[in-house]
């Protein structure tokens, strides 16, 4: 049986469930990836409930133990999406490019489009006002979501000089994590396959009680039970990589209401840089 079909079966047993196991029920309907990423302790603690509470729930619904249900959920993500290596060979034995063209294109429209219908314009403005009280910013995004780890990064110093992306050149990520603080806060950005050190980053903000804003593909992600915002993202594409394309705007609109609410002194600082820039010869001329 597939998720889908488990979701359907778990809502037509509801009215049959005690309070608490239907407080289970409807979470995992509502975020069947939590069931692959997080433990059956972590999910009960989610939930507020036994974990006992979950082993009753999957043996209501016919499976031994919560082992036999979670391999639902996790079988359905070995097979969907696609591995990248997959995808590529598929597009290795296409004949033309021309209507590739076309549907990348229309894939990043439609991830634009995407970020604007499922991120309210309040939700980027909460976002950016827990980014901007901050003391320090700390940006995690790894592997294929660094670039727009590094745009926000590259953006946001042109008018706070507060923004470090966590893990870069010279730096350790484990000696960057250990010396967050309260009034800090972390930009995350993922998307599944998730980096391993998403654990790392959710077991320092857990220790430093840091705020968190997601930028993440689902509302359950190894870090959604420690974020103060989650902001939503499509990475689908018909390419054979995922796209970053929601991702990357999500960032830029994230910097510019922050710069929104930074005032004169920090539309100063970018003046400065930019004087700086162009007189230094980093700019050539057009």
């Amino acid at each position: 049986m597939r998720p889908p079909a488990l979701s359907e079966r778990i809502i037509e047993r509801l009215p049959d469930m005690t309070r608490q196991l239907a407080l289970s029920a409807r979470f995992i309907v509502d975020h069947p990836d939590s069931v692959v990423i997080s433990s059956m302790r972590e999910i009960a603690g989610r939930v507020g409930v036994a974990p006992a509470t979950l082993l009753r729930l999957a043996r209501l619904l016919g499976y031994q133990d919560w082992s036999d249900f979670r391999e639902v959920y996790v079988e359905h993500f070995r097979s969907s999406p696609p591995h990248y290596a997959d995808k590529a060979d598929a597009l290795s034995k296409r004949r033309g490019t021309a209507d590739l063209v076309e549907e990348v294109a229309q894939a990043q429209l439609a991830a634009l489009q995407h970020s604007a219908t499922m991120n309210p314009a309040d939700d980027v403005a909460a976002a950016a006002q827990i980014l901007s009280r901050a003391s320090r910013i700390f940006v995690a995004a790894f592997m294929s979501c660094r670039a727009p780890g590094l745009a926000f990064t590259y953006i946001c110093r042109l008018f706070r000089s507060n923004v470090t992306l966590l893990g870069a050149d010279g730096t350790s990520l484990v000696a960057d994590l250990a010396d967050l603080q309260p009034e800090d806060a972390v930009l995350s950005i993922n998307f599944v396959p998730y980096s391993r050190d998403i654990h790392l980053v959710a077991d320092a903000i857990a220790r430093s009680r840091a705020s968190l804003v997601s930028i993440a593909d689902s509302r359950a992600t190894p870090l959604s039970g420690h974020a103060q915002s989650v902001l939503l993202f499509a990475p689908q594409s018909p390419s054979f990589f995922p796209s970053i394309t929601g991702a990357v705007a999500l960032v830029e609109s994230l910097a510019a209401a922050m710069l929104a609410r930074a005032g004169k002194s920090a539309a100063s600082r970018v003046r400065s840089i930019e004087k700086a820039l162009y007189s230094s010869g980093s700019y050539a001329e057009g």
